[in-house]
Protein backbone atom coordinates (compact mmCIF):
# COMPACT_ATOMS: atom_id res chain seq x y z
CA UNK A 1 0.00 0.00 0.00
CA UNK A 2 1.21 3.03 -1.20
CA UNK A 3 0.40 6.60 -0.54
CA UNK A 4 1.51 8.27 -3.69
CA UNK A 5 0.16 12.07 -2.38
CA UNK A 6 -2.84 13.20 -0.59
CA UNK A 7 -6.02 11.31 -1.54
CA UNK A 8 -4.40 8.90 -4.35
CA UNK A 9 -3.36 5.75 -3.35
CA UNK A 10 -2.16 2.44 -4.54
CA UNK A 11 -2.56 -1.08 -3.63
CA UNK A 12 -0.69 -4.01 -5.44
CA UNK A 13 -0.46 -7.43 -4.18
CA UNK A 14 0.80 -10.94 -5.37
CA UNK A 15 -0.04 -12.83 -3.14
CA UNK A 16 -0.97 -16.55 -1.80
CA UNK A 17 -3.40 -16.76 1.43
CA UNK A 18 -1.73 -18.36 3.89
CA UNK A 19 -5.37 -19.28 5.99
CA UNK A 20 -8.89 -18.07 6.21
CA UNK A 21 -9.52 -15.03 7.36
CA UNK A 22 -11.91 -12.02 7.55
CA UNK A 23 -11.35 -7.94 6.93
CA UNK A 24 -13.71 -5.76 7.84
CA UNK A 25 -12.90 -1.87 7.73
CA UNK A 26 -15.06 1.34 7.10
CA UNK A 27 -13.87 2.99 3.46
CA UNK A 28 -14.09 6.90 3.06
CA UNK A 29 -15.55 8.30 0.14
CA UNK A 30 -14.14 8.30 -3.06
CA UNK A 31 -13.42 5.71 -6.15
CA UNK A 32 -11.74 2.75 -6.17
CA UNK A 33 -10.73 1.38 -9.40
CA UNK A 34 -9.76 -2.85 -9.69
CA UNK A 35 -7.46 -4.12 -12.13
CA UNK A 36 -7.42 -8.05 -10.97
CA UNK A 37 -4.75 -9.78 -13.37
CA UNK A 38 -5.35 -13.16 -12.11
CA UNK A 39 -7.43 -14.31 -9.22
CA UNK A 40 -10.06 -12.50 -7.05
CA UNK A 41 -12.22 -12.12 -3.89
CA UNK A 42 -14.95 -12.76 -2.07
CA UNK A 43 -16.45 -9.55 -0.65
CA UNK A 44 -18.99 -7.29 -0.30
CA UNK A 45 -18.98 -3.65 0.16
CA UNK A 46 -22.57 -1.97 1.81
CA UNK A 47 -23.57 -5.90 1.73
CA UNK A 48 -23.48 -5.56 -1.41
CA UNK A 49 -21.52 -8.60 -3.42
CA UNK A 50 -18.16 -7.23 -5.59
CA UNK A 51 -17.96 -10.42 -7.67
CA UNK A 52 -14.52 -8.70 -8.69
CA UNK A 53 -11.70 -10.84 -10.35
CA UNK A 54 -10.44 -13.28 -13.16
CA UNK A 55 -11.10 -16.64 -13.49
CA UNK A 56 -9.17 -18.98 -16.17
CA UNK A 57 -8.97 -17.74 -19.60
CA UNK A 58 -11.55 -14.78 -19.03
CA UNK A 59 -10.46 -11.26 -20.00
CA UNK A 60 -8.82 -8.50 -17.78
CA UNK A 61 -11.74 -6.33 -16.53
CA UNK A 62 -11.64 -2.73 -14.70
CA UNK A 63 -13.68 -2.37 -12.30
CA UNK A 64 -14.33 0.98 -10.49
CA UNK A 65 -16.65 1.85 -7.56
CA UNK A 66 -18.14 4.96 -6.51
CA UNK A 67 -18.62 5.75 -3.07
CA UNK A 68 -20.56 9.00 -2.33
CA UNK A 69 -20.65 7.85 1.60
CA UNK A 70 -18.51 6.14 3.82
CA UNK A 71 -19.26 2.32 4.33
CA UNK A 72 -18.68 -1.09 5.38
CA UNK A 73 -16.01 -3.45 3.11
CA UNK A 74 -15.88 -6.89 4.63
CA UNK A 75 -13.69 -9.46 2.74
CA UNK A 76 -13.54 -13.39 3.27
CA UNK A 77 -9.85 -14.92 2.05
CA UNK A 78 -9.90 -18.07 1.39
CA UNK A 79 -6.39 -20.56 2.34
CA UNK A 80 -4.57 -21.30 -0.82
CA UNK A 81 -5.99 -18.46 -2.98
CA UNK A 82 -3.55 -16.47 -5.20
CA UNK A 83 -4.60 -13.29 -6.57
CA UNK A 84 -2.26 -10.63 -8.73
CA UNK A 85 -4.45 -7.10 -8.95
CA UNK A 86 -3.61 -3.61 -8.58
CA UNK A 87 -5.88 -1.00 -6.59
CA UNK A 88 -5.93 2.78 -6.96
CA UNK A 89 -7.91 4.84 -5.10
CA UNK A 90 -9.01 8.51 -5.21
CA UNK A 91 -10.83 10.37 -2.34
CA UNK A 92 -13.23 13.58 -3.42
CA UNK A 93 -10.93 16.29 -3.12
CA UNK A 94 -8.25 14.83 -4.77
CA UNK A 95 -10.60 14.37 -7.95
CA UNK A 96 -12.35 17.50 -7.33
CA UNK A 97 -8.38 19.22 -7.40
CA UNK A 98 -7.10 17.11 -10.18
CA UNK A 99 -8.75 19.28 -13.47
CA UNK A 100 -10.88 16.71 -14.65
CA UNK A 101 -13.81 19.20 -15.52
CA UNK A 102 -12.15 19.56 -18.87
CA UNK A 103 -12.33 16.24 -20.45
CA UNK A 104 -14.51 15.54 -22.58
CA UNK A 105 -17.47 13.31 -20.29
CA UNK A 106 -16.94 15.05 -17.21
CA UNK A 107 -20.43 15.52 -16.80
CA UNK A 108 -20.63 11.37 -16.63
CA UNK A 109 -17.53 10.79 -14.31
CA UNK A 110 -18.95 13.50 -11.72
CA UNK A 111 -22.77 11.84 -12.01
CA UNK A 112 -20.82 8.67 -11.23
CA UNK A 113 -18.70 10.24 -8.02
CA UNK A 114 -22.08 11.22 -7.09
CA UNK A 115 -23.96 7.81 -7.20
CA UNK A 116 -23.35 5.88 -4.36
CA UNK A 117 -22.08 2.25 -5.10
CA UNK A 118 -22.45 3.06 -8.85
CA UNK A 119 -19.92 0.76 -10.52
CA UNK A 120 -18.55 0.47 -14.00
CA UNK A 121 -16.91 -2.83 -15.89
CA UNK A 122 -15.05 -2.51 -19.12
CA UNK A 123 -12.31 -4.51 -20.49
CA UNK A 124 -8.95 -3.44 -19.95
CA UNK A 125 -6.50 -2.64 -22.84
CA UNK A 126 -3.55 -4.23 -23.49
CA UNK A 127 -1.98 -0.88 -22.77
CA UNK A 128 -3.84 -0.97 -19.23
CA UNK A 129 -2.94 -4.39 -18.53
CA UNK A 130 1.11 -3.79 -19.50
CA UNK A 131 0.55 -0.84 -16.82
CA UNK A 132 -1.16 -3.12 -14.15
CA UNK A 133 2.35 -5.55 -14.93
CA UNK A 134 3.93 -2.21 -14.42
CA UNK A 135 3.07 -1.32 -11.25
CA UNK A 136 3.47 -4.75 -9.83
CA UNK A 137 6.86 -5.09 -10.37
CA UNK A 138 8.39 -1.27 -10.43
CA UNK A 139 11.71 -1.33 -11.46
CA UNK A 140 14.39 -0.46 -9.07
CA UNK A 141 16.20 3.02 -9.99
CA UNK A 142 18.06 5.12 -7.56
CA UNK A 143 17.77 7.92 -9.86
CA UNK A 144 13.73 7.77 -10.26
CA UNK A 145 11.79 7.55 -7.18
CA UNK A 146 9.58 4.47 -7.00
CA UNK A 147 6.54 6.98 -5.67
CA UNK A 148 6.93 8.89 -9.07
CA UNK A 149 7.09 5.82 -11.21
CA UNK A 150 3.95 4.36 -9.63
CA UNK A 151 1.91 7.86 -10.00
CA UNK A 152 2.82 8.35 -13.31
CA UNK A 153 1.19 4.75 -14.29
CA UNK A 154 -1.66 5.54 -11.76
CA UNK A 155 -2.35 8.62 -13.41
CA UNK A 156 -2.83 6.67 -16.99
CA UNK A 157 -4.81 4.13 -15.04
CA UNK A 158 -7.15 6.95 -14.48
CA UNK A 159 -7.40 8.06 -17.35
CA UNK A 160 -8.24 4.74 -18.89
CA UNK A 161 -11.10 4.70 -16.91
CA UNK A 162 -12.52 8.09 -17.29
CA UNK A 163 -12.27 7.29 -20.88
CA UNK A 164 -13.86 4.23 -20.98
CA UNK A 165 -16.45 5.79 -18.40
CA UNK A 166 -17.45 8.88 -20.38
CA UNK A 167 -17.44 6.65 -23.95
CA UNK A 168 -20.01 4.31 -22.18
CA UNK A 169 -22.85 7.79 -22.38
CA UNK A 170 -26.15 7.06 -20.49
CA UNK A 171 -25.27 3.15 -19.41
CA UNK A 172 -23.57 4.93 -16.66
CA UNK A 173 -26.45 5.51 -14.70
CA UNK A 174 -27.50 1.55 -15.23
CA UNK A 175 -30.46 2.31 -14.24
CA UNK A 176 -32.52 1.07 -17.57
CA UNK A 177 -31.47 -2.11 -17.55
CA UNK A 178 -32.79 -4.87 -15.23
CA UNK A 179 -29.44 -6.54 -13.41
CA UNK A 180 -30.10 -10.20 -15.89
CA UNK A 181 -29.87 -7.09 -19.08
CA UNK A 182 -26.91 -5.60 -17.60
CA UNK A 183 -24.85 -9.20 -17.06
CA UNK A 184 -26.22 -10.19 -20.37
CA UNK A 185 -24.88 -6.86 -22.30
CA UNK A 186 -21.87 -6.96 -20.55
CA UNK A 187 -21.19 -10.81 -21.87
CA UNK A 188 -21.88 -9.78 -25.34
CA UNK A 189 -19.19 -6.93 -24.86
CA UNK A 190 -16.71 -9.64 -23.63
CA UNK A 191 -17.65 -11.54 -26.75
CA UNK A 192 -17.32 -8.84 -28.59
CA UNK A 193 -13.71 -7.96 -27.24
CA UNK A 194 -12.45 -11.45 -28.09
CA UNK A 195 -9.68 -11.36 -31.08
CA UNK A 196 -11.53 -13.92 -32.43
CA UNK A 197 -14.89 -11.67 -32.91
CA UNK A 198 -13.02 -8.68 -34.87
CA UNK A 199 -14.83 -8.87 -38.51
CA UNK A 200 -17.57 -11.25 -37.55
CA UNK A 201 -21.11 -10.17 -38.09
CA UNK A 202 -23.95 -9.51 -35.97
CA UNK A 203 -25.69 -12.31 -36.33
CA UNK A 204 -23.21 -14.74 -36.10
CA UNK A 205 -22.47 -12.96 -32.28
CA UNK A 206 -26.02 -12.71 -31.42
CA UNK A 207 -25.24 -17.26 -31.64
CA UNK A 208 -22.16 -16.62 -29.41
CA UNK A 209 -24.09 -14.64 -27.44
CA UNK A 210 -27.56 -16.56 -27.07
CA UNK A 211 -29.36 -13.75 -28.04
CA UNK A 212 -31.38 -12.11 -31.14
CA UNK A 213 -29.96 -9.59 -33.08
CA UNK A 214 -32.95 -7.49 -32.29
CA UNK A 215 -32.53 -7.86 -28.52
CA UNK A 216 -28.85 -7.04 -28.89
CA UNK A 217 -29.43 -3.74 -30.34
CA UNK A 218 -32.10 -3.09 -27.79
CA UNK A 219 -29.65 -3.44 -25.01
CA UNK A 220 -27.04 -1.02 -26.99
CA UNK A 221 -29.58 1.16 -28.01
CA UNK A 222 -31.30 1.54 -24.27
CA UNK A 223 -27.42 1.49 -22.29
CA UNK A 224 -25.52 3.61 -25.42
CA UNK A 225 -28.22 5.12 -27.59
CA UNK A 226 -26.28 3.80 -30.60
CA UNK A 227 -25.88 0.65 -32.75
CA UNK A 228 -24.11 -2.09 -31.71
CA UNK A 229 -22.02 -1.11 -34.72
CA UNK A 230 -21.62 2.50 -33.45
CA UNK A 231 -20.76 2.08 -30.18
CA UNK A 232 -18.13 -0.91 -31.85
CA UNK A 233 -16.71 1.81 -34.11
CA UNK A 234 -17.17 4.87 -31.00
CA UNK A 235 -14.63 2.24 -29.01
CA UNK A 236 -12.37 1.34 -31.75
CA UNK A 237 -11.87 5.28 -32.13
CA UNK A 238 -11.04 5.91 -28.39
CA UNK A 239 -8.22 2.91 -28.50
CA UNK A 240 -6.80 4.30 -31.64
CA UNK A 241 -6.26 7.62 -29.49
CA UNK A 242 -5.09 5.71 -26.77
CA UNK A 243 -1.97 4.34 -29.28
CA UNK A 244 -1.72 7.49 -30.27
CA UNK A 245 -1.72 9.65 -27.43
CA UNK A 246 0.51 7.13 -25.32
CA UNK A 247 2.43 5.22 -27.34
CA UNK A 248 2.78 7.49 -30.36
CA UNK A 249 1.90 4.95 -33.62
CA UNK A 250 1.80 6.20 -36.97
CA UNK A 251 -1.49 7.56 -38.14
CA UNK A 252 -1.90 4.65 -40.41
CA UNK A 253 -1.15 2.46 -38.02
CA UNK A 254 -3.69 4.03 -35.71
CA UNK A 255 -6.38 3.87 -38.38
CA UNK A 256 -5.57 0.22 -38.91
CA UNK A 257 -6.40 -0.49 -35.33
CA UNK A 258 -9.57 0.97 -35.81
CA UNK A 259 -10.74 -1.07 -38.49
CA UNK A 260 -10.43 2.14 -41.51
CA UNK A 261 -8.39 0.88 -44.49
CA UNK A 262 -8.72 4.51 -45.60
CA UNK A 263 -6.66 7.17 -43.48
CA UNK A 264 -8.62 10.08 -44.63
CA UNK A 265 -11.81 8.26 -44.01
CA UNK A 266 -10.38 7.39 -40.51
CA UNK A 267 -9.39 10.97 -39.53
CA UNK A 268 -12.49 12.52 -40.82
CA UNK A 269 -14.21 10.26 -38.04
CA UNK A 270 -11.65 10.96 -35.81
CA UNK A 271 -12.03 14.75 -35.80
CA UNK A 272 -16.14 14.29 -36.02
CA UNK A 273 -15.66 11.95 -32.26
CA UNK A 274 -13.09 13.83 -30.56
CA UNK A 275 -12.61 17.41 -32.10
CA UNK A 276 -9.00 16.94 -32.86
CA UNK A 277 -7.26 15.15 -36.16
CA UNK A 278 -5.45 11.77 -34.99
CA UNK A 279 -1.81 13.48 -36.45
CA UNK A 280 -2.69 16.37 -33.15
CA UNK A 281 -3.51 13.50 -30.92
CA UNK A 282 -0.08 12.12 -32.07
CA UNK A 283 1.91 14.91 -31.35
CA UNK A 284 0.69 15.20 -27.88
CA UNK A 285 2.50 11.58 -27.33
CA UNK A 286 5.64 13.80 -27.98
CA UNK A 287 5.38 16.58 -26.18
Amino acid sequence: MTRLRAGLNVHTSDTVTLQDLVTTIEQPPGLTIMIFLSGGVDATIGGVPLDVGRRGDEPVRGVMISRARPDRFVRHAHKGDHMRKVIVTMSPEWISESGFEGIAGHEIVQAFCKTHLARFDWVASPALIAIAEQMLHPPHNETYPEGLYLESRALDLVAEAFTALASEGRAVTRGQLSPVEQKRLQSIKDVMARPDAEGLPLDRIARLCGVSVSKMQRLFRIAHDSTVSEYTRRTQLVRARQLLEREGIPVSEAAHAAGYTSAANFATAFKREFGLSPREARRSARA
